[in-house]
């Protein structure tokens, strides 16, 4: 009778831990497509995909001010919470991409890449369009881009995100005179 009584508890715990495995070896999925643009601005699918939070549903990018006037935030929403923040703006060109990741995020670990003109670590990437001799001669575009929680942190995603980013804008020659200048 005993031997009995442990086979079934035996037979109950394994029975139990098949059923947890099960459930902790579904993975996570993202339910939604990844954008290709941030803001008009494009970007590598993979690389923003991996800074996305590896599940959820709906996914939604909104825009507060505009490039003309000089800075605008563009936030990447999951499932009604910020997760990715990119930020634009004018600054006077003795600022240095890494000088930004410092002084806006407090990131000291970077990486550097296209001559310094890019730094990134796993949850921020900073990078600088130069301006000068292109008839805008006291400011430079800069971009600061951070991930939130529940995204994710990842350098190499973040380096070729911020890369293809400073790309394309630089593509659109976002160097131009103020309004009101």
């Amino acid at each position: 009778m005993r031997s009995s009584s442990y086979s079934l508890g035996v037979s109950a715990l394994l029975l139990a831990m098949v059923g947890v495995s099960a459930c902790s070896s579904a993975e996570a999925k993202q339910d939604f497509a990844v954008p290709a643009s941030l803001c008009g601005v494009s970007v590598p699918s993979e690389a923003l995909s991996r800074l996305l939070p590896a599940d959820g549903e709906r996914v939604s990018v909104k825009q507060e001010g505009t490039k003309e006037d000089g800075s605008y935030l563009c936030d990447v929403v999951v499932d009604k919470r910020t997760v990715l923040i990119v930020t634009q703006e004018w600054i006077t060109p003795d600022w240095s991409a890494r000088h930004i990741l410092i002084h806006e995020l407090k990131i000291w670990d970077q990486k550097e890449a296209e001559g310094g003109s890019v730094v990134y670590a796993g949850r921020g990437a900073a990078s600088l369009v130069e301006c000068r001799g292109a008839g805008v001669e006291k400011e430079d575009v800069s971009t600061l881009v951070q991930v939130l929680k529940p995204g994710r942190e990842d350098a190499e995603a973040m380096g070729r995100l911020i890369r293809g980013y400073t790309t394309s804008l630089g593509a659109g020659k976002p160097c131009h005179p103020r309004p009101d200048e």
